[in-house]
């Protein structure tokens, strides 16, 4: 299972554009202000497909910080013809938080914002999130969200990968795009 990164992930990836991340060869910074857009936040990430995906691989979209809630209702997905099959999950890595009702058991989860999108064909109109829990259960990242996956220890950086899963694929099409757009309410 390969792992991929979106746009704004690239620029969050640990000791590459984290403030006190050391030098870096690689521009950007921690999040392009052009992205996020009010105090809720629109954060807008692409993903340009190499051809060689597989089901099952993983895009990081996102490291969302701890308190941070992903609104899954305002959230949505859109693609360029990526493949002649594919449907997504969207999840996040984080075991540390809460739903804000309910007594749902925290553990990561591939589809806690959405879950079996299909994505393959183009299309200008968006593909909203649906089937993901946090769609009637709100979610929040947790205050104690561990270092992220691809960190190294005691770097400080808390928070959680909110990522995409090929749940399938088949025949994907390499320089096509997928647009993601998520709603971020920050604490």
């Amino acid at each position: 299972m390969a792992t991929y990164y979106s746009s704004i992930a690239t620029e969050q990836q640990p000791f590459l554009n984290f403030p006190g991340g050391g030098l870096t060869t690689q521009p950007g910074s921690f999040n392009d202000p052009a992205l996020e857009i009010g105090s809720v936040k629109e954060v807008i990430a692409y993903y340009t497909m190499t051809g060689s995906e597989l089901a099952n691989d993983v895009i990081r979209l996102y490291l969302a910080q701890p308190g941070t809630m992903i609104d899954p209702a305002y959230s949505s997905v859109v693609g360029t013809g990526i493949a002649a099959t594919a449907t997504i999950n969207v999840g996040d890595d984080d075991t540390t938080g809460n739903y804000i009702y309910g007594s749902t058991a925290v553990v990561a989860s591939a589809t806690r914002y959405a879950s079996g999108l299909n994505v393959a064909a183009a299309s200008t109109s968006p593909v909203g999130f649906a089937s993901g829990v946090s769609l009637t259960i709100p979610y929040q990242i947790g205050a104690l969200a561990v270092e992220p996956q691809g960190s190294s220890a005691g770097t400080g950086i808390a928070g959680a990968w909110v990522y995409a899963t090929f749940a399938t694929l088949a025949t994907p099409v390499a320089n096509q795009t997928l647009v993601f757009r998520l709603k971020v309410v920050k604490p």
